[in-house]
């Protein structure tokens, strides 16, 4: 079976041929294009034109895949940082007989957890694992084998701010994603240092509520950087910097990105906590830095023992989203053919 599988975000959208033969999923082809389209249908118009093969090569597709950053409701999705909604119909009028997912961006990272990307996964803080530890080794009660419980976490900062939490599979069944908006809740600034920082935001915001994904995403990273320096500069130059993971600006994001995971932690207890996105995957000295792990670990009591036991993994994988709406396409395939029988 072929599936056509496309990762949407605010800046890029990947359009990419996988096949699937017994669950067993392995990536062909696709192309990147930008996502500053007027509407879905003129980005699938976009990807049609210039697909190296021409139109006519889709015409076995079999399952369409479509994981977008926004809110899944009703089987769409408004684009929270782009201008047009993701929803099947569009795509079923060009691809007549092809079944259509719509997901969450992050649901497809937390699918990833279960694809060959994440063994190339650093771990950035072991907790109870061993270091040296693989992604796979230290996640096999995602199977069941292990009777562990409890989710594994995925968050991450790119042109916004996702998370979702991965659910393992009890008794034979398969794990399932729980998706969340949690990049849009208000972020908690404490000191003097950072209370400035907010200001800075909430005036650029004209007054209105400043959230995590304002804070931990590459706007956030550009705003924090002219706070800091009166300059406005693109990360991807100066984050390349020999010094800028020691400068104010690494040490203040890395601690916001730590204070965020600590409190994605510390929301289901998970076995588990993967970085991923953009952000993180371009500049590591983000997660890397002494700063992020500090605040991380800044509990007391059991929470400080729970935080200090949770391994964190860091996917710089540049594809995750797609191996794992590529993942979350073969379950759909599978349980919907199981259905129809």
């Amino acid at each position: 079976m072929n599936m056509l599988v496309a990762d949407i975000g605010g800046t890029q959208s990947r359009f990419f041929m996988f096949s699937c033969e017994d669950r067993e999923i392995s990536i062909k082809k696709g192309i990147v294009l930008s996502s500053r389209s007027s509407s879905f249908d003129a980005l699938l118009e976009e990807f049609c034109t210039k697909w190296p093969d021409g139109e006519k090569s889709l015409k076995d597709v079999a399952l369409l895949v479509f994981a977008a950053a926004g809110p899944v409701r009703d089987g769409r999705v408004v684009m929270t940082n782009a201008s047009f909604v993701v929803e099947a119909a569009p795509a079923e009028a060009r691809f007549p007989g092809a079944r259509c997912l719509v997901m969450n961006d992050f649901e497809a990272q937390a699918w990833a957890c279960l694809t060959p990307v994440m063994r190339e996964a650093e771990l950035v803080l072991p907790g109870r694992l061993n270091t040296g530890t693989t992604f796979g080794e230290g996640l096999e009660a995602l199977s069941g084998r292990r009777g562990d419980k409890a989710p594994v976490a995925v968050t991450g900062a790119g042109t916004g701010l996702g998370a979702a939490w991965l659910i393992p599979g009890r008794d034979g069944a398969a794990p399932f994603v729980l998706p969340s908006e949690a990049g849009h809740m208000a972020f908690p600034f404490e000191s003097g240092e950072e209370r400035a920082f907010a200001s800075f935001l909430a005036e650029r915001r004209e007054g209105g509520p400043v959230t995590a994904e304002h804070v931990l995403s590459g706007p956030g990273l550009a705003l924090l950087y002219e706070h800091l320096y009166g300059l406005a500069r693109d990360p991807a130059a100066f984050t390349r910097e020999a010094d800028f993971a020691s400068s104010s600006c690494c040490r203040l994001f890395a601690r916001f990105y730590g204070r965020f995971c600590r409190m994605i932690a510390l929301a289901l207890l998970p076995q588990a906590l993967a970085l991923t996105g953009g952000v993180a995957g371009k500049t590591p000295a983000l997660a890397r830095h002494p700063e992020f792990a500090r605040e991380f670990l800044r509990a007391s009591g059991g929470r400080r023992e729970f935080l200090e036991g949770l391994p964190v993994w860091l996917n710089v994988h540049p594809q995750a989203g797609l191996w794992g709406a590529a993942r979350a396409g073969a379950f759909f395939s599978t349980r919907a053919g199981n259905d129809a029988r």
